[in-house]
C-alpha cells in the first residue's frame, strides 16, 4: 500500500487564479462525515477554509454541519434535491446509485492521473448521469484503510477468518469482510463505539487517520495490518446550482479542487502520523500479514472491489483501464514540490 514518509514543515497554500471578479455566491456545504473525522476536517480546511480566504467576491461556502443536518446514506438525495449546495462524501455512502465509486477504492492512479486520461470526465457524465450531480473534486485521496477488531480473530490460509464476527461495514469495507467470512451491518459511524460497547458488532473498517480523532480508541484492541485501498471521498455540486455559476465562478471552483486535491492528501498523511502515536499509546496490537499473506489479502480486498464494479456497471470496460494499470506501484507521496507522483 502507499508508502509512510515522514513529514517535515510543508507550505501547502494556495495559488488560485479566480479571473475576473463576479457578483459574489454563497454555497451551502455538508459533509456525510462526522465533524470530528479527519477528512472532514480536511475537506473543511483545505476546501472550505481556502475557498473563503480566497474566494471573496466571487464564491464564499458556508458549512452547515455533518451527519446532524442530514444521514448519510441520504446526503447525495438531499444534495440532488437541493437541500444544500455541496456535499463531501465517501462514495461508499450511495454505491447503490454510483457504484463506479468501487473503481476509485481500488485505482492505483489518482485525481491528476484521471484528470490526463479522460477518466476525471468520465465519472462526472456518470454522476451527472446517476447521483444527478456535479463531480468537482477527488479529495483526500490517498487515505487508506484499516479492518479494527475488538476481537481477536481466528486465522485460516493466514488470513483473518471472521466466520461468526458481525462487522459494521459501508460499501466499502463489505465485499472484503463478507470474502473474509463476516457478517456485515449498516450503522452510522457515529454510532460504531455503541455498537461496539454493546456487542452489536466486534469490528469494523475504517481510515487509518481517524480512529482516535473520533473516540474509536477505547473500544479497539487489534488493528489488522497492511491497510488498503484509497479513500473514494468525492465533492459533489447541485446540478441546479452549478449550471447557474458564471464562468468565473466555475474557473473559481475548478482551480480550488485541484489545489484541494493536493493539500488534502498533505493535511491528512500529517494527522495520521500524530494519530498514529495515539494509537500505539492506546495499546491497540497490530495483526501483522507479511509476505505471500499479506499480498493475499490485499488481492482479496481488490479482487473483491473489482468484481462489485463489474457486476453492477455498465462502465467498468470503459473505466477499469483508465483507474487501474496492472503492475503499476501504488502512489506515493512526493514532498519535494508537495504534488504526487501517478
Amino acid at each position: 500500500m502507499k508508502a509512510r514518509i515522514a513529514f517535515g514543515t510543508i507550505a501547502a497554500g494556495a495559488l488560485l487564479a479566480s479571473g475576473a471578479i463576479a457578483a459574489e455566491r454563497t454555497l451551502t456545504s455538508v459533509t456525510a462525515l462526522q465533524q470530528t473525522n479527519i477528512l472532514a476536517k480536511s475537506f473543511l480546511t483545505t476546501f472550505v477554509g481556502q475557498a473563503n480566504a480566497l474566494g471573496k467576491g466571487v464564491i464564499q461556502v458556508k458549512y452547515l454541519g455533518g451527519q446532524e443536518i442530514v444521514p448519510p446514506r441520504k446526503a447525495a438525495a438531499a444534495l440532488k434535491r437541493g437541500q444544500f449546495n455541496v456535499l463531501s462524501a465517501p462514495t461508499a455512502y450511495y454505491i447503490g446509485t454510483v457504484p463506479e465509486g468501487f473503481g476509485l477504492l481500488a485505482s492505483n492512479k489518482g485525481p491528476r492521473a484521471l484528470r490526463a486520461n479522460g477518466g476525471f470526465a468520465l465519472l462526472q457524465k456518470i454522476y451527472k448521469e446517476k447521483a444527478g450531480a456535479h463531480l468537482l473534486a477527488w479529495g483526500e485521496n490517498m487515505t487508506s484503510y484499516n479492518m479494527f477488531l475488538g476481537v481477536k480473530p481466528k486465522m485460516k490460509d493466514g488470513l483473518p477468518d471472521l466466520t461468526g464476527i458481525k462487522m459494521r461495514a459501508t460499501g466499502t469495507y463489505r465485499p472484503l469482510f463478507r470474502a473474509l467470512g463476516a457478517t456485515t451491518i449498516n450503522i452510522k459511524s457515529s454510532e460504531i463505539i455503541t455498537a461496539m460497547q454493546r456487542g452489536t458488532v466486534q469490528g469494523f473498517g475504517m481510515t487509518d487517520s481517524s480512529v482516535m480523532a473520533i473516540g474509536l480508541g477505547p473500544v479497539i484492541k487489534y488493528r489488522v495490518q497492511p491497510n488498503f485501498y484509497q479513500t473514494n471521498q468525492v465533492v459533489t455540486v447541485n446540478l441546479d446550482v452549478w449550471a447557474s455559476l458564471t464562468k468565473e465562478q466555475k474557473d473559481f471552483l475548478n482551480n480550488l479542487a485541484l489545489h484541494y486535491e493536493t493539500s488534502s492528501v498533505l493535511f491528512v498523511e500529517m494527522e495520521r502520523q500524530k494519530e498514529e502515536v495515539l494509537v500505539r499509546k492506546q495499546g491497540i496490537q497490530d495483526i501483522q500479514l507479511k509476505g505471500k499473506d499479506a499480498q493475499k489479502y490485499l488481492e482479496i480486498a481488490h479482487g473483491e472491489i473489482w468484481k462489485e464494479l463489474k457486476n453492477r456497471s455498465e462502465y467498468h470496460d470503459q473505466l477499469k483501464p483508465l483507474l487501474y494499470t496492472p503492475g503499476k506501484p501504488d502512489r506515493q507521496l512526493d514532498l519535494g514540490d508537495t504534488r504526487l507522483q501517478q
